[in-house]
């Protein structure tokens, strides 16, 4: 029976790895137990810091419910005191911009209209200022024919004056040249 012998040196071995495993363990807690030695001793000055920062945070904790209170309080007074005044605000604002837009809108088409009527008015300039010229041009050709009417019966005039002197002095040789009538005249 091989399998037995075999058996017995697995268990063996087993057996080893456990006491070589117990024996680190207790080397271990050899040293623990120094550990703990030491750590007895300061387990009371930890348990006083912790007690310590026990009381600093609980101490903390009531000034930030304080402060939460207070900030709480602030806030439900701005919005008392604001949040009705922002909406009376906004609504006055909407309706100065709505006054505003229709301002600019009635501009808008004033303007549009006034344009309409000057340019209306620069076409009626326009067409008085060509008449305008056009009288003006009339009105020296009419001092032109004026001047030349009135040297036309200064001219006439002087002729009237010659011709009244001759008649009063008939020629001595010459004798009166006969008057021919138009219709006699040679084409």
């Amino acid at each position: 029976m091989t399998v037995i012998p075999g058996l017995v040196r697995r268990a063996a071995a087993e057996a080893e790895r456990h006491l070589r495993e117990g024996i680190g363990l207790l080397v271990k807690v050899g040293r623990d137990l120094e550990r703990s030695a030491e750590l007895g001793r300061l387990l009371p000055a930890y348990i006083e810091r912790m007690a310590i920062l026990e009381q600093a945070v609980e101490a903390q904790d009531a000034e930030l419910r304080t402060i939460r209170t207070e900030l709480d309080s602030l806030v439900g007074q701005l919005n008392d005191r604001l949040l009705p005044r922002i909406d009376e605000r906004m609504d006055d604002t909407e309706r100065d911009l709505a006054a505003v837009a229709t301002s600019l809108i009635c501009t808008g088409r004033d303007t549009a209209g006034n344009r309409t009527r000057l340019e209306a008015a620069e076409r009626r300039i326009g067409d008085l200022r060509t008449k305008v010229a056009q009288l003006e041009q009339r009105t020296g050709l009419w001092r032109d024919l004026q001047s030349t009417v009135a040297r036309f019966g200064d001219d006439l005039d002087a002729m009237r004056a010659r011709m009244a002197l001759r008649a009063a002095e008939p020629p001595a040789d010459a004798s009166p040249a006969p008057v021919q009538n138009i219709t006699d005249r040679p084409a």
